[in-house]
């Protein structure tokens, strides 16, 4: 079976406020890996570079930026 990894980019999260958070997710749920910067520049650096850039959807949680598949 074929893991499904995507990156969610997140501006002021609860548990790191004023920071930007890349968070991975593996077939649907939360993986302890994650990156911590100051600015959405810096955060996308750290997200794979084979990845896509699905941008925000309207149902979006409000913290999410955006999601790479």
């Amino acid at each position: 079976m074929t893991e499904l990894e995507l990156w969610v980019i997140y501006k002021n999260p609860l548990d790191y406020p004023n920071k930007f958070v890349a968070r991975k997710w593996l077939n649907n749920n939360p993986t302890k890996t994650m990156y911590i910067e100051d600015t959405l520049d810096d955060i996308r650096k750290k997200i794979p570079q084979n990845l896509f850039n699905l941008h925000r959807m309207p149902n979006d949680d409000p913290k999410i930026v955006e999601v790479w598949i």
